[in-house]
């Protein structure tokens, strides 16, 4: 063999040597990403391309990070070793890796036995988030692991073991913005726990054993969450270092019992305070007295009548969201809502409300949903020029049963309006005379949803609804319910979905063909026998009538569905297997999906139940074919009845006549 060939063998061998071991590595290229997650590798893969900038190790089984073959990719910026079997790592292994930005350790074994040696997760020169959540680290042992970060950013310590914060445990991260500690089992923060943390901006705590915030004093912070706690105050520092940018603030499922100082929180624009033991008091202090103590739960508002109070500076001003749900408040203070000039929701619901007023002109002017729902209201007021931008007003069980009859007139905006499990009784038309506590829901141009179910009406009378273009109506679980003649006019051009299930309707007084746009109609749970013919083509898709006393669907009757209905409800009526040629034919064609079509039963005349899919237009001629023959055989039998009967007359008049002839 030549010299040249020999020296090109020796070149050729490692670089021939070097692809075939690559071949053998299972992970999936993709530009200057390696992605070998879910492969059951034991160590991290040698041989990969020198310049990827991803390595995704995520779910294997490494139980240990060595500095060789992770040293060979150095520029590396992002390195995923979540959820594998890690328990020791090489003091300075990720020195090595100068590019490396975010490094994932979460869900490993971390804290296990010693195999954690002081600083083996540091220097970490150029790293901005780092995940070491899920590996039951405890207190003393994170202030050995963490070390030297100048550039981290975020950092998750989340379903660890930790038990307390001290003063030296974020040494060293002098960059770090966000810092998540829930699902931890923290009952201690020391003092200047986050001193070190200057631009933290997002710290999550929930899911702790915290019992209680005080002095808190870190204004650079703007969201915060402390759900999920046993938390049974929060105070604010009373002189804080500067103004605080807290704009998020979750205190949801803890035991407060009063708000926190509001009034030192003035960006606030998202507070959850559900889930809690909170009583409001009646009112805030008259005639300018100062604040009450914290322990009535009032919030340190400013002197209501100060004249140089700006309206900028107004506790809760700024505020978009305020959840008060699952609490004790049995009365919404006078005064509260009215410096909530920002509000867009508001949830008061699950609580122990008797009355809500709103009635000042200007109340809540952008509130887009109010929840009320499951309280006990008996009252409710609101104002003509209140709540200008309410769209959605949830009222659902209650009390309310006699109310003024405008009282949702004046909501400008109102859609959709839920009275479900409450009393309330609607009036008629304009010309129709109106009972007392009766409530007017015609005229409101605005409205397009409204819930009535379960509020014991008796009667619907005639133009309830005029100008009023809902689009779904529910008026179900009302037994005994009269709808009169024309209670839904107006609506045929706008309702779409119409419930009037459970209520016990023998007759249907409702000309169900005029309303061309409706989609769904739920009559289930009647005594109905009968429907109106539909003999033009409508918009109707969804039809439930079950629990009825439907024995024929005639296609007189139902032709005009045929078009637009793709689903039948039919379970529990008396249906006859004859007769029902529509119905047949929707469940064979399969142009309509029928309920439970193998469990539909029908009747033959009075024999035994049978399952109407099974029934052949053959078994009706029989049926019908018996009954022609019944029946001629009864007129036989009538008519030989009568004959004989005739003659047995004639003859006993005869006989009396010989008798007669006999004796004289």
């Amino acid at each position: 063999m030549s010299p040249q060939m020999l020296l090109l063998l020796t070149v050729l061998s490692p670089a021939l040597a070097t692809s075939q071991h690559r071949l053998k590595v299972p992970c999936k290229m993709v530009g200057k990403e390696a992605l070998c997650q879910g492969l059951g590798l034991l160590q991290v893969p040698a041989m990969l391309l020198a310049d990827i900038e991803t390595l995704d190790l995520s779910g294997n089984q490494l139980r240990s990070v060595l500095a060789s073959p992770l040293d060979f990719y150095t520029s590396l910026r992002h390195l995923d070793l979540s959820a594998n079997e890690i328990s020791f790592l090489q003091p300075g292994v990720f020195q090595a890796l100068p590019q490396l930005q975010h490094l994932n350790l979460a869900h490993n074994r971390l804290a296990a036995g010693t195999v954690l040696s002081a600083g083996s997760l540091s220097p970490l020169p150029h790293v901005t988030s780092l995940d070491l959540s899920g590996n039951s680290l405890y207190s003393g042992l994170l202030e050995q692991l963490l070390g030297e970060a100048p550039h981290l950013h975020s950092l998750s310590l989340a379903e660890n073991s930790l038990t307390r914060l001290g003063r030296r445990t974020f040494r060293g991260l002098p960059a770090l913005e966000r810092l998540d500690l829930h699902s931890n089992v923290l009952m201690d923060i020391e003092d200047g726990a986050f001193e070190a943390l200057p631009r933290l901006a997002h710290l999550n705590l929930s899911r702790n054993s915290l019992t209680c915030i005080s002095d808190f004093s870190l204004p650079q912070l703007q969201v915060l969450d402390l759900s999920c706690n046993s938390i049974e105050a929060f105070q604010t520092a009373p002189e804080p270092p500067a103004e605080y940018q807290l704009t998020w603030l979750d205190l949801r499922e803890n035991r407060l019992l009063q708000l926190p100082d509001l009034a030192a929180l003035p960006k606030l624009l998202y507070l959850n305070m559900s889930n809690n033991l909170i009583r409001l008091p009646a009112g805030p202090p008259q005639g300018g007295e100062a604040s009450p103590a914290p322990s009535q739960g009032w919030p340190a508002w400013p002197p209501g009548g100060s004249p140089g109070w700006n309206a900028s500076s107004q506790p809760l001003s700024q505020l978009l969201n305020l959840d008060l749900s699952y609490n004790e408040i049995e009365l919404v203070p006078g005064g509260f809502l009215e410096h909530l000039a920002s509000l867009r929701f508001l949830n008061l619901s699950r609580n122990c409300l008797r009355a809500f007023e709103a009635g000042h002109a200007g109340s809540l002017p952008l509130l887009v949903l109010l929840d009320l729902s499951h309280n006990a209201l008996e009252a409710l007021e609101l104002g003509a020029r209140a709540l200008g931008s309410l769209r959605t007003l949830l009222l659902q069980d209650n009390a309310l049963r006699s109310l003024p009859p405008y009282t949702f007139a004046g909501l400008a905006s109102l859609q959709r309006l839920n009275l479900q499990g409450n009393r309330v009784s609607p009036c008629g038309g304009p010309a129709e005379p109106a009972p007392p506590g009766c409530v007017a829901f015609s005229g409101i141009s605005s409205l397009r949803v409204l819930n009535l179910v379960d509020n014991e009406m008796g009667t619907l009378r005639a133009g309830a609804f005029l100008r009023t273009p809902l689009t779904e109506l529910d008026l179900s679980a009302n037994p005994g319910l009269e709808v009169a003649t024309g209670a839904l006019a107006g609506l045929e051009a706008s309702l779409e979905v119409l419930a009037l299930q459970g209520n016990g309707l023998a007759v249907l007084q409702v000309d169900l063909p005029c309303f061309s746009c409706l989609k769904r109609l739920n009559l289930a749970g009647n005594r109905l026998s009968h429907l109106p013919a539909w003999t033009q083509a409508v918009s109707l898709e969804v039809l439930d009538l079950r629990n009825n006393s439907f024995s024929l669907l005639p296609g007189s009757a139902m032709g005009g569905l045929e078009p637009s209905l793709r689903r039948l409800y039919l379970q529990g009526n008396p249906l006859s297997c004859c007769g029902n040629g529509w119905l047949a034919a929707q469940l064979h064609q399969g142009r309509v999906d029928v309920d439970a079509t193998q469990g539909l039963i029908c009747r033959f005349g009075s024999q035994e139940e049978v399952s109407l899919s099974h029934v052949r237009p053959e078994d009706c001629e029989k049926g019908g074919l018996k009954n022609v023959n019944l029946i001629i055989i009864l007129t036989f039998t009538l008519l030989l009845a009568i004959v004989l009967t005739t003659l047995a007359t004639c003859c006993c008049v005869r006989r009396q006549r010989f008798n007669q002839q006999y004796k004289a």
